[in-house]
């Protein structure tokens, strides 16, 4: 079965230090956990006192966050708090360590971290549907019926298939995609995504993500 423990250090390497892009809706982001989406996270007192002990403001100048990144890294309960953060809100709710396949559930694991985690489901889902199991339904839930066609269908065809949605969700974010095919797009409108072409700086990362993650 699939185990956080492996994915959990790829997941690091895409996710990077500290940074506050005037662009990202998330804002101000530590291994990426984005305070705009998170502001509740119990990391974000232990951030603020090593700004202040800086005597660096929000937002942080760029040229501040190597050094800022340098000294939250050297700070063990903030480290697993970002760990215990991710393994609760993008593993443990999505029940991945019930998958089988580790390429599987990393792709879902890592979509719902970069895209919301309300959205992997429904991909899964949906992937499930076109691969023959017309009895999935995609209510954006990962019970038993799912897991059990997920682990029922040979891995290397759902790895594709989810390579290839995320891919195409991606492109579309960016506004890269400008003809989905019509189920396609049906499912893009259900994710509620839509063309941004301010997104495209960043689709080469999104791109990089999912070509990150190793078939296993």
């Amino acid at each position: 079965m699939a185990e956080f423990a492996r994915y959990y250090p790829r997941l690091l390497a895409s996710e990077g230090g500290y940074c506050h892009w005037p662009a990202d809706a998330g804002q101000e982001t530590w291994r990426g956990v984005a305070r705009a989406y998170h502001p509740t996270w119990p990391g974000w007192p232990a951030i603020d006192a090593a700004k202040a002990a800086l005597q660096l403001r929000s937002p942080v100048p760029a040229p501040q966050w190597a050094c800022l990144g340098l000294r939250l890294a050297a700070n063990a309960t903030l480290a697993a708090q970002v760990r215990a953060f991710y393994k609760a809100e993008f593993w443990d709710v999505l029940r991945l360590d019930e998958v089988r396949s580790q390429g599987v559930a990393e792709q879902l694991a890592d979509h719902g971290v970069n895209a919301g985690p309300a959205r992997p489901a429904r991909l899964l889902q949906y992937a499930l549907r076109q691969l023959g199991h017309p009895e999935v339904t995609e209510d954006g839930r990962l019970g038993a019926a799912t897991l059990r066609a997920a682990n029922a269908t040979p891995p290397v065809a759902l790895f594709a298939a989810l390579v290839a949605l995320r891919q195409a969700f991606y492109r579309y974010r960016a506004g890269q995609l400008p003809a989905p095919a019509p189920a396609l797009l049906a499912l893009l409108t259900r994710l509620r995504v839509h063309p941004n072409a301010g997104q495209r700086q960043f689709l080469a990362a999104w791109l990089g993500r999912v070509a990150a993650i190793p078939y296993s």
